[in-house]
């Protein structure tokens, strides 16, 4: 049976968190989305997580329905708040799903000892070998005629009506500068690393590369995906998800 979905705001230090809660079940899931977007984008897989299990999709402060702080977060600030949210309502060793952005920000809520089922990075963002804010820029525009129609105008609504070009400025700042290969070899718990095999912004060598650094890690590539392998493919990112952490 799927519990009646619940929508919550959580503030702390000034910064809002925005949580969609659905589903029921043993396993807890917390989809973290990219930059400039919104939950909107993680439905289909929260859709699928949830026929048995708890999936909080959250928008991120500054994205979504959830509104500007004071000031632009850093990646590892972005990763104290939203722990401290899920502590408030009393999440207790969930999977934590990042894409892109929220891949960088789902490894550095790895590092703080608080208890994991496991940890899903999909497409992670700042390609080492292509640093740099034209760089990131170009791979962008070369995934937007990658993605299906469906993406593409979550994407645009969500960074011009909501998140907007100054957040967004301030917000990729703070992604470019935060280097996830710093992360992944101290995440303890179970570790999956996944890409569409036509991402340009992930790369098969930069999954290659991250999965190195930590022992044991998985990789897994979804076909004729591109940087949003989540949304068209969503059974099969929720068949990896669940792969992950096994049965129960």
């Amino acid at each position: 049976m799927t519990a009646k979905p619940e929508e919550r705001e959580v503030v702390l230090e000034g910064a809002t968190v925005h949580i969609h809660t659905s589903g029921a079940g043993a396993t807890t899931y917390v989809l973290i989305h990219g930059i400039g977007v919104s939950s909107r984008y993680f439905r289909p897989l929260a859709d699928e997580l949830s026929r048995d299990a708890v999936v909080h999709n959250v928008d991120l402060p500054g994205h979504g329905r959830a509104p500007k702080p004071a000031h632009a977060l850093s990646v590892p600030e972005y990763a104290r708040v939203l722990w401290a949210a899920l502590d408030r309502i009393g999440t207790e060793a969930p999977v934590l799903v990042g894409h892109s952005m929220g891949a960088q920000i789902a490894a550095e809520m790895a590092l703080t000892g608080q208890l994991l089922s496991g940890v899903v990075l999909l497409g992670p963002a700042n390609y080492a070998a292509e640093r740099g804010f034209w760089r990131q820029a170009l791979r962008l525009g070369q995934d937007s005629l990658r993605e299906p129609p469906s993406v593409t105008a979550v994407v645009v609504t969500d960074y011009a009506l909501r998140c907007g070009p100054s957040w967004y400025l301030q917000t990729a700042a703070a992604m470019l500068g935060h280097h996830i290969e710093d992360a992944i070899g101290g995440i303890q718990a179970p570790l999956l690393i996944g890409r569409g095999t036509k991402d340009p912004l992930a790369p098969r060598r930069w999954v290659e590369e991250l999965a190195a650094l930590r022992p044991g890690a998985q990789t897994a590539e979804v076909a004729g995906e591109a940087h949003a392998l989540m949304v068209r493919s969503a059974p099969e990112v929720a068949r990896l998800c669940r792969g992950l952490v096994g049965p129960g």
